[in-house]
């Protein structure tokens, strides 16, 4: 009796213990400086400028939103820079709630790996942050806009490229997805573009277009236009809008993209691999600019043949642009091949930037019209004779 007595007690002792001790590696939040966001570039003497946006819970102008300061430290490693901020902000900082880390085109293009190496290998960092690349000359000044006046720009960042689907006009990488593409084979590197935008005299940040790497090192960039039929061709498209003709151009329609589905097959044809890419895009009228017959099926029958022949027409011309300017294969092609083909693959990995080149691509798009929006018929006006 007197042994299961002191059974309670040893499991009273063992408890208090437990919540005495709390978690091994936890920091109370007043002695942590969260990070938001940061920018990364390069400095005099080969040193790396690290900026990163601390949020700042008081600093914003209500109750309702928190506001943000910066501090830039200047090194030869991020590691070295990380480790003497505490000088300046006086507390830790906390960087598993960063939201973007923004390099510089030079960065970008003397190679990301160096400088991104800490941030993967931390334990305490994160890797669904998303990365870009800085449109302007230095990284810093994106994350020093003028528009920084309620939240921290780089929350706003997050929310842009969230609802980046409804454009489709930039890819949304997270670095751990950067990090993997780099050592993928028969796929090439792409990130989004950042930029300040002037709206009536105040900075707003803008994200269009893409970069294209070779392995780590960036090579270039490509329009939001060619970026929309990039990821159309990568099977990333999401939505956005398809433009045919325009104000006085016929036949001034915009077409809501509703969903999409881009199949790509390897066919052996005179004994060399070649490329068929079919599109099916689903999508709505949403928008009339002319008197255009889109509310019968004959109507809407010509609409779909025009938007499909203008997707073909876009598709060839961003693969040959990819395939002569950079000769990277920013679709994905040689990895479905390595999958469809593996026997094939293997003559073609070696060499696969100049075999890409030279690819062969057939291209097939099919577009449906669903439904006109909330109007059945277009506004009918009426010319003078």
């Amino acid at each position: 009796m007197k042994n299961w007595n002191k059974i309670p007690l040893k499991f009273l002792c063992f408890a208090l213990l437990l919540s005495s001790t709390g978690c091994w590696n936890y920091s109370e939040v007043d002695k942590l400086s969260t990070v938001a966001g940061i920018a990364i570039d390069k400095g005099d003497d080969d040193k790396i400028v690290l900026t990163v946006e601390i949020v700042d819970p008081i600093g914003g102008n209500d109750s309702m939103h928190t506001g943000s300061q910066l501090i830039t430290r200047t090194g030869y490693t991020v590691f070295d820079i990380v480790r003497h901020m505490i000088t300046e902000s006086g507390t830790k900082l906390y960087w598993a709630h960063a939201k973007s880390l923004i390099m510089s085109e030079e960065i970008a293009r003397s190679g990301v790996a160096k400088v991104i190496d800490w941030y993967v290998r931390d334990t305490e960092t994160r890797s669904d942050i998303h990365v870009l690349i800085s449109g302007e000359k230095t990284a810093k000044e994106i994350l020093d806009s003028k528009e920084k006046v309620r939240d921290p720009l780089s929350y706003k960042i997050e929310e842009i490229l969230t609802n980046e689907k409804n454009v489709s006009s930039s890819p949304v990488m997270e670095l751990w997805d950067f990090v993997d593409t780099i050592n993928t084979p028969g796929i090439s590197s792409i990130l989004p573009v950042i930029y300040l935008k002037d709206n009536n005299g105040k900075e707003m940040a803008s994200i269009n277009g893409l970069a294209v790497f070779d392995m780590d090192r960036m090579l270039g960039k490509m329009d939001y236009l060619q970026t929309k039929f990039v990821l159309l061709l990568r099977d990333e498209l999401q939505g956005g809008v398809i433009a045919l003709g325009g104000y006085d151009r016929f036949p001034g329609i915009s077409l809501e993209v509703f969903s999409n589905k881009t199949k790509v097959k390897p066919v052996i044809v005179d004994g060399e691999v070649q490329l068929q890419v079919k599109t099916h895009t689903v999508t709505a009228v949403d928008e009339a600019m002319q008197t255009v017959d889109f509310y019968t099926k004959k109507g809407r029958a010509k609409i779909e043949s025009l938007a499909a022949a203008m997707m073909e027409e876009e598709m060839l011309k961003v693969i040959k642009f990819v395939q002569q300017k950079y000769k990277q294969d920013v679709f994905g092609f040689g990895r479905i091949i390595h999958e469809r083909m593996p026997q094939q693959w293997k003559s073609l990995e070696h060499d696969w930037d100049e075999r890409f080149s030279q690819l062969k691509v057939a291209v097939e798009a099919k577009v449906d019209i669903k439904n006109t929006a909330s109007s059945i018929k277009p506004i009918l006006i009426e010319e003078d004779d």
